[in-house]
């Protein structure tokens, strides 16, 4: 068998194992085809590809660099760069290897795709809008490309444009978890809560951890008056980030509306155990102890903001005490 011959059944033999997720058996095999000493841009985008899925965004970067010196007019190699670029905040590189990737290859969405993105982190929505619109002209049928569309609409307050297209992509596959988050939340931006809680909902149920959009969910919750939901939904949120500072606080103040005054207090010590210098907390800490009748301790909270917090919080530890005092 010739060296090019072994080569490209080595080659093969890897790929077969990287598409099955068998990287470590195909890392061997490309590692036999690097051993033939033998240049090979497909070797090269394969291996750089196999450790890109595996996030060795630098470690992949010179293979795409040196199948682009073996043959500069490799479209492929391009895009593998812009994306690893992306990935290692180069955006500059990133960019630019996009364009070169589209001058060589025009019709590979995925590079409009790439671009696509890069322009939405740079917050250059109009351009992202046509570059995807393009990737959708060469591949149609990629419900991702469409969800890329609605996000653009999401973010420039096209909210009925974002939900109808989140609505088409579920008609095609209601398995399709961000376009149940982006109906959710084009409902929660044009104030249709009902209809955002059970988008949001059914987002979650592929997505339970999601922290951000719980968060999502238990606005639209308390926006429209279901309080008790709101803050069950900010404790399910505790359970999978308990340092979270602003949902630990928010739920403590439910909890005072609620008249939770021992579970309130939990929330206050809790969240100032890990963000000692919250003002809020310690004043609702204080709030939370006078109602428990712990007016020797809400006093010490309350003179302490007063005494160490001049301005604002000064002023609502006034207000405070001045009250504690009225009820003595």
């Amino acid at each position: 068998m010739s060296n090019q011959s072994q080569l490209t059944e080595l080659i093969n033999l890897g790929a077969m194992h990287h598409l099955n997720g068998n990287f470590v058996v195909a890392d061997e095999y490309y590692a036999k085809a690097a051993d033939l000493n033998q240049p090979s841009v497909t070797l090269l985008n394969n291996r750089g590809m196999l450790l890109y899925q595996q996030h060795k965004f630098t470690e992949a970067l010179p293979l795409f660099e040196r199948a682009i010196e073996i043959d500069a007019e490799n479209a492929t190699a391009w895009l593998n760069l812009a994306n690893t670029k992306v990935l290692l905040a180069q955006y500059e590189d990133a960019y630019n290897a996009f364009k070169q990737s589209i001058r060589l290859k025009n019709e590979q969405f995925e590079a409009w795709e790439g671009l696509a993105k890069l322009y939405m982190l740079s917050a250059d929505m109009e351009s992202a809008e046509t570059c995807w619109l393009r990737a959708i002209e060469l591949s149609p049928a990629n419900l991702n490309l469409l969800m890329g569309v609605a996000q653009v609409y999401l973010s420039t307050g096209k909210y009925n444009e974002a939900f109808d297209l989140a609505g088409h992509v579920l008609s095609e596959n209601p398995q399709h978890g961000r376009a149940w988050q982006t109906a959710g939340l084009a409902q929660l931006m044009v104030k249709n809560y009902a209809s955002a809680k059970a988008y949001l909902n059914q987002y979650l149920l592929f997505f339970p951890a999601d922290v951000a959009v719980r968060n999502h969910l238990a606005v639209a919750c308390l926006q429209s008056g279901d309080m008790l939901e709101g803050a069950a939904e900010y404790e399910r949120i505790l359970e999978y980030d308990p340092d979270n500072e602003d949902v630990r606080l928010n739920t403590g103040v439910l909890c005072l509306g609620f008249d939770r005054f021992v579970d309130a207090l939990q929330h206050f010590d809790l969240l100032l155990e890990k963000h000692p210098d919250n003002n809020k907390g310690k004043l609702y800490r204080g709030i939370a102890l006078a109602n428990l009748s712990e007016k020797a301790r809400a006093r010490q909270v309350f003179e302490d903001l007063l005494n160490n917090q001049p301005g604002e919080w000064a002023a609502h530890a006034q207000k405070q005490l001045d009250l504690l005092n009225n009820l003595n």
